[in-house]
Order: C-alpha cells, then sequence, then structure tokens
C-alpha cells in the first residue's frame, strides 16, 4: 500500500482558511432583525397567516366533489363511535355523562381551524380521562380543599366557605392544561414529544389499561365499590371487589348476575364484530358497522321494557340535559395551587398521545404534521373547551382508525362529526339516561384490546435496545403497582435522562488520510486509512459546552497521547537540568565563546532538540468539528485554552470543519483573535495541507539547528585541543 506521507510541494493546492472561503464565495452573515426592524410585507404575513391557520391554506384548495363524501362517512362513523365511548369515559373522569357528548363539539370547532393533522380523532380519551378523574377525586367535594364566596344568607351577604365540585375541578384542570399547552407553543417546544419514548408511551398507555379495565370491573360485576387513589390502589380495589362478592346478599346476587350477563353478551358481539364481522365486510364495503351504537339503543330498549334500574338495581347513566351548556367561568385562581403540577402532566400526555397518534396516520399521506401547531390547536381548543363543561380532550386510537379506514381526507370529518352531536345533543341525548353502564364498561373493556396489544411491542423494544425494554418493565411495574402519576413521572425521568446522558457523551475518533486521495477516515474502523506523519487529526461528533468540555479535552489528550502541561513541567525540568549542565560545562570554556553555546543550546531547546529526540513527534493537532452540533462560549474558551497549552510545547492546533453559524459564534468569541489564535480552515484537507507546512518548518528548522549544534562541537573541540588543561 502506498505510503500516505503528506508534504506541501510546488502542484499542491493552497490550503483554504474559512475566512478566505467566505470571502471568495460572497459569504454574508443571516443578521438577526430586532422587533423594530420588522418591516410588514404582504407576502410573509400570508405565510405567516397560513402557517398559524392552516384552514386558510387547506380550505380554498378543497375537492368538495372528491373528498367530500369520504370526509362525510368517516365524520359520521366517528360520530357513532364518539356516543357510546363519551359516556362511557366520562365516568371515567368523575364527571357528568353529558360532558362526553360535550367533548365531541366545543374542542373540535378550534381544532378543526388550527390543526394539521387530517386524520386524528380527537375528543374523549380513556387514559386522559384517568388522569382527571384521579385529580377530580382527590380535591372535588372534598372538606380539606375550600373556597370563600359570598351568599346571601337570612338577607345578607355573607362570606361562606365552599367545596369545589366535579365539574369546577375538571374545567379549571381543561384551562390549566390549554395554558401549559399554549405555553409551550409560544416557546416553539412542539418537540417535548419526542422526550416520551415510543417505550414510555407504550408501557405507560398499557399500564394505565390495567386501571380502566379494574375501574370497570365493578360495573361489569355489578358491585358498588369505593375508588381508590394512591400507592397501592389496584389492591385494594380488587380487595374491595372481592369483599362485596364475598359478603353479598341474595338480592346482590341477582344485581350482578344481571349484570354480568349483560356485560357477557356485549362483549361478545363486540368481539364478534370486531374480530369476525368487520374483516368480512370490509371486502365489500369501508363503512364500519356501528356495533357500538347498536347497542346502546338495543340497551336502552331492554332496560325500558324490563324496567332493569328498578326491578334489578342495575345502574344507569343518569340525567343527562336537553341541549348545549351556557358558558362558565373556570376558578382560574382558586384552583392554581393545587392542580398546576397535574394540568401539567396531563397537558404532557395528551399532547404526546396525540403526537404520537398524528405521526403514526401521517405515514404514507401526503401531509406534515406540526407538532407546534398541534399544540395551538389543542392549547386553543381546551381553552375553549373550558368555559363548556369540557375536560381535556386527546386523540382516540380506535376513532383515528376508523377515520383512516373510511379514507377520511381533512379536517372535515371533525366538524361533520361536531354537527352530528349537535344534532343528538338536541334531539335525543335524554334517551340515554336509561342506558345500564355495563354496557358502557363493555364497550370500553373491548376498546382496551388495542391498549393491551402494546405488550407484544415489550420484546421488539428488548430486541432494539435492552435499556428500552428495561425501561418498559420498569414504566409499566411502576404504573400498576403503584400509580398512574408516578410511574409516568418516572418514566418521563429515565427518558430525559438518557438522552441527556447521552448528549453528554460525544464521539471521537483519530482520522487517517486514504493515500492519494482526500478522504480521511476513522483508521480504526477503515485499515487502509494511515496516519499522517506529525498531524493528529481529532474527530469530534457531539455538543461543545460547558457539559462537555471537560470531556471535550480529555478525548484529544487521550487520542493525541500528548498531555500538553505535564510535557510542558517535563520540558521545563529537562531545560533546568540542561541549564545547569551548560553553565557547569561554561565554567571550563574561555571567555571567548560564552554565551555562544548557550544561545545554540536555546534554540536547540526550542526545536526540542533536546527536550523531545523522537523524529516522529507531533507538530500540529487538526480538531475535526465537522459534526460539532453545538457550541457556546464556554466550549469556545476550551478550545482556545487547549490551542494555548500545545503552543507552550510547540504544537500548532487548528480547527477543520463547522457551519457557518458555529464559526460566526467564534468569531464573535474571539477564539480567532490574541496570541493564541486558532486558524479555521473549511475542509480537513485543508487543514492538512496547512499543517504539513508547519511541519516542514520545523524540520527545516530542525536542520538549521543540528548544523549549528554539529558547528558548536567543533569549536568546543578546537577550543579544547589549543588549551591542554
Amino acid at each position: 500500500m502506498e505510503s500516505s506521507t503528506h508534504t506541501a510541494t510546488r502542484d499542491e493546492p493552497s490550503a483554504i482558511s474559512k475566512e478566505d472561503f467566505q470571502r471568495n464565495f460572497d459569504y454574508e452573515k443571516k443578521e438577526e432583525r430586532e422587533f423594530g426592524d420588522w418591516q410588514v410585507d404582504k407576502e410573509i404575513l400570508l405565510k405567516f397567516a397560513k402557517r398559524t391557520i392552516p384552514i386558510i391554506d387547506w380550505l380554498p384548495k378543497y375537492d368538495w366533489r372528491k373528498d367530500g363524501p369520504n370526509d362525510l362517512v368517516a365524520g359520521l362513523s366517528i360520530a357513532m363511535l364518539q356516543i357510546p365511548q363519551g359516556l362511557g369515559y366520562a365516568l371515567i373522569a368523575n364527571v357528568p355523562p353529558a360532558v362526553g357528548l360535550y367533548m365531541s363539539i366545543f374542542p373540535m370547532i378550534p381544532y378543526f381551524i388550527f390543526s394539521t393533522s387530517r386524520h386524528n380523532s380527537m375528543g374523549m380519551f380513556a387514559v386522559i380521562c384517568l388522569l382527571v378523574g384521579k385529580t377530580v377525586a382527590k380535591f372535588a367535594m372534598n372538606p380539606n380543599y375550600v373556597y370563600e364566596v359570598y351568599k346571601e344568607v337570612n338577607g345578607t351577604d355573607t362570606l361562606v366557605k365552599e367545596m369545589f365540585t366535579n365539574m369546577e375541578v375538571a374545567t379549571s384542570m381543561t384551562f390549566y392544561c390549554a395554558i401549559w399547552q399554549l405555553l409551550l407553543y409560544a416557546l416553539r417546544l412542539g418537540v417535548i414529544f419526542t422526550f416520551m419514548s415510543d417505550g414510555l408511551v407504550s408501557s405507560f398507555l398499557t399500564g394505565a389499561g390495567v386501571h380502566i379495565l379494574t375501574l370497570q370491573l365493578k360495573e361489569i360485576i355489578g358491585v358498588n365499590v369505593e375508588t381508590y387513589h394512591g400507592i397501592f390502589n389496584l389492591p385494594y380495589t380488587y380487595g374491595g371487589i372481592a369483599d362485596k362478592i364475598w359478603n353479598s346478599t341474595p338480592e346482590t346476587r341477582s344485581t350482578m348476575l344481571v349484570a354480568i350477563v349483560i356485560s357477557a353478551i356485549s362483549i361478545s358481539l363486540l368481539v364478534f364484530t370486531a374480530f369476525v364481522l368487520k374483516p368480512w365486510l370490509k371486502k365489500y364495503t369501508h363503512i364500519p358497522i356501528p356495533i357500538e351504537l347498536i347497542l346502546v339503543v338495543v340497551g336502552i330498549v331492554v332496560s325500558s321494557s324490563f324496567n332493569l334500574p328498578e326491578n334489578c338495581e342495575i345502574r344507569e347513566v343518569g340525567t343527562i340535559p336537553y341541549g348545549l351548556p351556557l358558558p362558565i367561568k373556570p376558578h382560574y385562581f382558586n384552583l392554581l395551587n393545587l392542580l398546576l403540577v397535574d394540568s401539567f402532566v396531563t397537558s404532557i400526555v395528551a399532547f404526546a398521545v396525540s403526537m404520537s397518534m398524528a405521526q403514526v396516520m401521517a405515514e404514507g399521506e401526503e401531509y406534515v404534521v406540526d407538532p407546534n401547531q398541534e399544540l395551538l390547536a389543542m392549547g386553543v381548543g381546551n381553552l375553549f373547551g373550558s368555559y363548556f363543561s369540557c375536560i381535556t380532550f386527546s386523540s382516540s386510537l380506535s376513532r383515528s382508525v376508523i377515520v383512516r379506514d373510511c379514507k377520511g381526507q381533512t379536517q372535515f370529518t371533525g366538524l361533520v362529526s361536531c354537527l352530528f352531536m349537535i344534532i343528538v345533543v338536541f334531539s335525543c341525548a335524554t334517551l340515554f339516561e336509561t342506558l345500564p353502564k355495563a354496557i358502557l364498561a363493555s364497550i370500553i373493556v373491548t376498546t382496551l384490546f388495542g391498549v393491551f396489544a402494546k405488550v407484544l411491542e415489550m420484546p421488539d423494544f428488548w430486541r432494539r435496545s435492552h435499556i428500552d425494554g428495561v425501561y418498559w418493565l420498569i414504566v409499566f411495574i411502576l404504573v400498576v403497582i403503584f400509580d398512574v402519576d408516578v410511574g409516568l413521572v418516572m418514566g418521563f425521568i429515565l427518558s430525559a435522562g438518557t438522552i441527556f446522558m447521552k448528549s453528554l457523551k460525544a464521539d471521537t475518533c483519530l482520522l487517517g488520510r486514504v493515500p492519494n486521495t482526500d478522504y480521511y477516515l476513522d483508521k480504526d474502523r477503515y485499515k487502509v486509512a494511515k496516519e499522517v506523519p506529525g498531524l493528529k487529526i481529532v474527530h469530534y461528533r457531539g455538543g461543545l459546552n460547558f457539559a462537555t468540555r471537560y470531556s471535550f479535552r480529555d478525548e484529544v489528550i487521550r487520542l493525541t497521547e500528548i498531555d500538553p502541561k505535564r510535557e510542558a513541567r517535563r520540558r521545563k525540568e529537562a531545560a533546568i537540568a540542561a541549564e545547569q549542565a551548560m553553565q557547569n560545562e561554561s565554567e571550563q570554556q574561555t571567555p571567548d565563546v560564552p554565551n555562544r553555546g548557550y544561545e545554540i543550546y536555546s534554540m536547540a531547546q526550542r526545536s526540542n532538540i533536546v527536550a523531545d529526540p523522537n523524529p516522529n513527534r507531533i507538530w500540529c493537532i487538526i480538531l475535526d468539528l465537522s459534526a460539532m452540533n453545538n457550541i457556546d462560549p464556554a466550549g469556545s474558551d476550551m478550545i482556545k485554552s487547549l490551542a494555548h497549552d500545545y503552543k507552550q510545547i510547540d504544537i500548532t492546533v487548528c480547527i477543520a470543519g463547522g457551519s457557518d453559524n458555529e464559526f460566526d459564534r467564534m468569531k464573535e468569541w474571539k477564539l480567532f483573535e490574541g496570541d493564541d489564535a486558532v486558524h479555521v480552515f473549511t475542509s480537513v484537507h485543508d487543514a492538512v495541507v496547512h499543517g504539513a507546512r508547519v511541519l516542514m518548518g520545523w524540520r527545516r528548522l530542525e536542520s538549521l539547528m543540528a548544523r549549528r549544534y554539529e558547528l558548536n562541537e567543533v569549536n568546543k573541540n578546537t577550543q579544547n585541543q589549543a588549551n591542554p588543561a
């Protein structure tokens, strides 16, 4: 193999510095305009409006003839599923069942205007309802949490203490979730959903599914059990169910028997339809069978015909008011200190679930989902909904799949569903009052099949990364055994901590040159790449900031095998010893040449002849920062400090690569000014050409010093012969 020795010759192209490169190609730094410098431009204003309000962009292009029928069918299909799901999920959230109907109306209007996702079906979602229900149960109708209000008592206004109602806590929670999401949008932090990895979302949803299933068991079995919250709530709940069954009376046994029969029939029909009937009908039509709505209608008819609530004490849905609710003002400040943390967690989970679903639905489609825009859409939707008795909304897996299966094309599916639900609440919503809760529980349990199917994803996470597999198990166990929020917070900490730790560990290696090319590759991985004599090329991939600056320094020292400070101390000690020897020798010399030998020694010492006789020593270190993704002033100072330290032992440090933005920042931080200025080159090859010239200069100096040193030795020998002792 040819040698990779590289020296500068007349045919060698000259090294181009970063400044020369920018000057030759008319580089112009992008100036950041201040607020007062902005001028109104119609084109920019229109782009901003289309980006902030997407409906302005896609509505004029909407193909009513082609996409209209598909959106109409998809909207009606998800509306028929939203009715039973909304009624059932409202019970999980500890709010009136009518809220489940309102959730398909009020938040959907802003989401229709501001969203970029065409297939997300928003509204009630079981896991979000679980989080809201947990908070409502903690603070609502609790004498430990009250607020003061003036009420008329005996004809006078008196300041009395009132407990928060379920709806007051729920709507205030929605309001604070909206504020969190709008704040994240203003800070452009839509990327925050990436901190919840796929494994974390999968394990959290699976663990939360266990809690949801447990809450439905009491309705399926037909027992009235106290709902427990906090750590170890599942064992307490199962213990309460077992106690009710064990201590049941003949009357309660008959109630349980009827509830179990209703649930068994409902679940059987739902499972048969999902796994047998729907796949068969899918061959002939993409319109799904609204089996859930059919089951609700049949349940209402049977319950009313046999008067099940009175004859068998079967629990029914309860009162559903006619029409739409009047706007109410949430408790802005009375619950702020109580709901601040819970609302933040709920808002993040709602956004992460919706974004994950939106990304999955957008795969293979001709559009891109903007995370920041989704934050705005959800924030405005929650803000509007908080005034109309709505809880925090999110995306539903089952309904979103229906939208795609029905070939829904745009956000019009949500608007169609919203209009259909308005018709329902003004026409037949009160008919749902006699619906047995056992049917709603059965519907919810069958929707959990998709959630529990995520258990099958755990082996995939383990195969791809053992760390992800362990995290999946940890989060699942914490959610199930302790509580939902405990597992979620711990999972978020693990996920964010992993990202943080990985960001601290940069990837470094030594580069070697492929002979007769300008390729510089990792010489440990590519055996054909050979190290350039006299040079060390350190490749750094990662961020260089206050947190990584010392690891960067240590990696440079490790790869070059030269600790500048230690080497400087060694040379200083060698110089002192050599200087003492020279002084002892000069005392024996004649007065004619006392300083000549010391002068020659000093030059030789500077050229490292005395201190480092190794002919393969390093004269230049090249820092390849082409893969560096960010740098801060602390990182820039570390480069300058390294350059200063290496300069003390006659080693030049230069930089290769790096983006123009990073170069401009380092220039502002005066990295390229002063006695320790660092040379910057556009490419590694330019830096190597420069390093080769540095090496050539030192080699010439070595040769000169060696000749002068030999001449000094001849003079000393001549003097000794002329003046024998």
